[in-house]
């Protein structure tokens, strides 16, 4: 064999081998490039799940920085050291400015009153109270504090104290009062027949009388605050009424005070609890006099206003000072050393009783204060009886 012969056969064999092993590298590429298709949609499904959750856990968050905004509490979130590093809305709106990077105790410090408000309690400085609560958020994690403003549930709870004790009191005194009613109205029958002699009444007997009258009214009073003031359906004559009191209200009143009566219509007429409204009256006649001088006057009047009827009592005095106002209709509130504060307190609940209202316009000339009620406006079919009873 010749030498060409030999090399032409290596040459076959050379490439028949390279042929071999381009084909095994043609198949490893296809593998790789399946493999690299295969890992590249996988990082792709992964990228993609791993941003929807990204984006869950950004829309969560924003859910819930929202939810502790919404909350009514204020919400602290503190780290091991006691700084702030979180808080909602309503914890600036309770504990002001700024609150992140500074300690918790800097904060109550700053924002708390050192008075007393209770167990696990704040006071703020304004007067508020505060329930606090603490949690720990675990080993090294710090602590969470809500802060719920309990100032009106405070209140309300001292309010239904309060109206609880009233309420039994209001139970004694009604018993006591009518206890004393007994041997009081045999007193004032005695001491009126010993006032009835000549130049009696401005005498002892005629003193002992005013006094246990003004004890009886005490006594009345103070039974129909606590009974409370009751709608009855009398026909009622506005100008006897007047008359009734106006008279009544003399026996009580200095002698040099003038109380009279001024009424357009002698016809007008209400329904109503007669002895209440008189009681009220009466009740506005004497604060009357106590604001006028020995020689001032009085005048007891009736208006028709729209659909009500405005029964008043007018004095001459200074004026009521602003600042009472806003109190002169609580009960047992009163500017008299002696006064019981229960006087104006029955006015109003007989306004209520009646669907009504109290009216007042003081001035430094003087006051009236109008008893209001919804006017009579039906006709009675015995008109002449109304007209004989108002006579």
């Amino acid at each position: 064999m010749t030498a060409s012969a030999v090399n032409a056969i290596a040459l076959e064999s050379a490439f028949h081998e390279f042929n071999e092993r381009s084909a095994v590298l043609e198949n490893s590429y296809r593998d790789l490039q399946q493999q690299i298709t295969r890992l590249t949609a996988e990082l792709s499904a992964s990228q993609s799940a791993r941003h929807k959750e990204l984006l869950e856990k950004e829309r969560l968050g924003k859910e819930l920085a929202r939810t502790l905004d919404a909350l009514p509490g204020a919400v602290v979130v503190l780290n091991v050291e006691g700084i702030v590093r979180k808080r909602n809305k309503k914890a600036m709106e309770l504990l002001n400015q700024p609150l992140i990077g500074r300690s918790w105790a800097e904060i109550v410090k700053r924002e708390f009153s050192s008075a007393n408000a209770g167990e696990g309690e704040l006071r703020l400085a304004d007067g508020r109270i505060l329930s606090l609560q603490r949690r720990r958020l675990g080993t090294g994690a710090g602590a969470i504090l809500l802060l719920t403003d309990v100032t009106d549930g405070r209140r309300m709870a001292e309010m239904l104290a309060r109206h609880q004790r009233l309420s039994a009191v209001g139970e004694m005194t009604a018993r006591l009062a009518h206890q004393i009613r007994t041997p009081l109205a045999s007193a004032l029958l005695y001491a009126s027949q010993l006032s009835a002699e000549p130049d009696s009444k401005n005498g002892v007997p005629g003193r002992i009388v005013s006094r246990l009258r003004e004890l009886d009214r005490l006594v009345t009073d103070t039974l129909q605050f606590v009974g409370g003031a009751h709608h009855d359906d009398e026909n009622i004559c506005v100008a006897e009424l007047l008359h009734d009191v106006a008279e009544t209200g003399r026996a009580h009143c200095a002698d040099g005070l003038r109380v009279t009566i001024s009424l357009e219509d002698d016809a007008l007429r209400a329904r109503g609890n007669r002895d209440a409204l008189k009681g009220a009256l009466l009740n506005l006649l004497d604060n009357a006099a106590g604001a006028s001088s020995d020689t001032g006057s009085i005048e007891l009047g009736a208006v028709c206003e729209s659909d009500r009827l405005c029964l008043t009592v007018t004095d001459n005095g200074p004026g009521i000072p602003p600042d009472i106002r806003t109190q002169m209709f609580e009960p047992f509130f009163t500017t008299k050393p002696q006064g019981t504060g229960l006087g104006l307190a029955v006015v109003q609940s007989v306004a209520d009783a009646h669907d009504g209202d109290v009216l007042i316009d003081s001035t430094a000339g003087g006051t009236t204060v109008a008893l209001c009620i919804p006017l009579q406006t039906s006709v009675n079919k015995d008109a002449q009886a109304w007209e004989t009873a108002c006579a």
